[in-house]
């Protein structure tokens, strides 16, 4: 789908129109351009409330108006909701080629505009590619957006918003694939198909090597696969940069929960379990396509948690390359224990910040549902930070606290740590269990277990499915950087 925005008004080749209708400002200027819309207005008791809608064929200009409530003009939240309704309408009838025209004389904000453009990519997606009837000219084709005021809206801020798109489109249909595709040698492939066409520096480590330096999170939980666990280093270094951040991603290809194994539907959307490696790749395809002045070192830790002849067991102890010890007290807590691995090599290479993602805990969805992610960072202004690129692109973050006194809970009775069985508050804990392999760098664990795939649409995504959470947040992030 390509957007653009238009200097002149021009109806050529569209065959349908959108008028976003702010609530509680005048519909003077829209009824002056389109007079059939008075008597829908007054005939609906049409507001401009999100959700309201006016759908009809116009007489004059041969093709269907649609007049979408839009909300108030201040609000980011309202224009996420429009364009999912907009999407959605389109689809209904067809449309391909479109005109969103902006009457209302309101003075909107650049960051307004910027989410109107971005969840009109979001919602232009789904993924149907094992469906009889797959077809990709369901999409929609061109969407012209004219104003009628004077904005900070440009094509190359439209052309940037697609780039990041495209990284956010990579990591759906990663997290959406099948499992018995996405397995960890194929995750090797894609992210050295991605370093080679953007030119990033790449190391990837297998069973043996990764043995050998003392990565046995990753050995461990990758025992019972036929597929070698990987942890791979993916580096973008611009000519000039101030600031270093490590970006890690829990990348468990399928996660049956090994010999804990998991029961019933809990398997079913397993899948998803490597979304935070998926964003780190589209993160970095982010960064490298727009060439920003950070340098940003990709980790993902990649294994498939299986129940195989020689999975690691319950009662195991793991030693770290940084001589830390972790009791196995369940196999299905995996997840904790390969970032472990990451989080130590990101370590080493002293960078100002790490932040890392993983669908990490069913807690934080018993906490914070499908629309906030859990954030736990031992360093407030990367909290500060971090919260208002949640606010800025609709990812949102709920700050968790790093409760030193819970600390207790995570020690072993035989090893250093242990990986579960913590008795409460276990999203937190999970996030002092991984702050212990960071080496006192200023740090965030993002828990996107609920905002990373979605078992049905929401507010703000029309299709259910994986959401590409994390890369706009973290480019965002990286953006504003100082």
């Amino acid at each position: 789908m390509r957007i653009e925005k238009r200097s002149k008004f021009n109806l050529k080749g569209i065959n349908g129109v959108v008028i976003p209708a702010f609530k509680n400002r005048s519909f003077e200027r829209i009824i002056k351009k389109y007079p059939e819309v008075e008597f829908f207005i007054k005939e609906h008791k049409f507001k401009g409330k999100i959700g309201e809608e006016i759908i009809f064929n116009s007489v004059k200009h041969k093709m269907l108006i649609i007049v979408a409530g839009a909300g108030e003009y201040r609000s980011l939240i309202d224009a996420r909701k429009i364009t999912k309704n907009i999407i959605m309408i389109l689809k209904e009838n067809r449309i391909k080629n479109i005109l969103i025209q902006f009457i209302q004389n309101i003075e909107l904000s650049l960051d307004h505009l910027v989410n109107f453009i971005d969840y009109l990519y979001i919602n232009n997606y789904f993924f149907d590619l094992y469906k009889k009837d797959h077809n990709e000219s369901k999409k929609l084709n061109n969407i012209n957006i004219f104003f009628e005021f004077k904005n900070d809206l440009t094509n190359n801020i439209i052309e940037n918003r697609s780039i990041i798109d495209k990284s956010v489109r990579l990591v759906r249909d990663l997290v959406n694939e099948i499992p018995s595709k996405v397995n960890p040698d194929y995750m090797k492939d894609l992210f050295k198909q991605v370093s080679d066409k953007n030119n990033l520096e790449i190391s990837i480590m297998r069973e043996k090597e990764l043995d050998q330096k003392g990565f046995n999170g990753l050995v461990s939980v990758g025992k019972g696969s036929p597929y070698e666990p990987a942890l791979i280093q993916l580096n973008y270094i611009p000519e000039k940069y101030k600031k270093s951040v490590a970006i890690v991603g829990k990348g468990i290809t399928f996660d049956s929960g090994g010999l804990n194994i998991k029961t019933g539907n809990s398997m079913l959307e397993m899948k998803a379990d490597m979304a935070g490696a998926a964003a780190v790749l589209g993160i970095l395809k982010s960064v490298s396509d727009l060439k920003l002045p950070v340098k940003v070192y990709g980790y993902a830790a990649i294994a498939e948690n299986m129940p195989g002849r020689k999975a690691y067991k319950p009662g195991d102890i793991i030693t770290y390359r940084n001589k830390k010890t972790v009791e196995v007290i369940n196999t299905d807590a995996e997840g904790r224990l390969v970032i472990a691995d990451a989080l130590i090599s990101a370590a080493e290479e002293k960078p100002d910040y790490i932040i890392e993602l993983s669908t990490l805990t069913g807690a934080i969805i018993v906490a914070l549902g499908d629309s906030f992610a859990g954030l736990i960072s031992n360093n407030k202004k990367l909290i500060t930070n971090l919260v208002k690129s949640g606010e800025r692109t609709g990812e949102y973050l709920w700050e968790m606290p790093m409760f030193e006194d819970y600390r207790e809970s995570i020690k072993s009775k035989i090893a250093d740590l242990k990986n579960a069985n913590y008795r409460g508050a276990s999203s937190i804990k999970a996030g002092l269990f991984l702050n212990e392999f960071t080496a006192n760098i200023p740090f965030a664990h993002i828990d996107i277990a609920g905002t990373a795939f979605l078992s049905k649409q929401n507010k703000f995504y029309s299709s259910e499915g994986a959401t590409g959470f994390g890369v706009r947040l973290i480019y965002d992030f990286l953006n504003f950087l100082k």
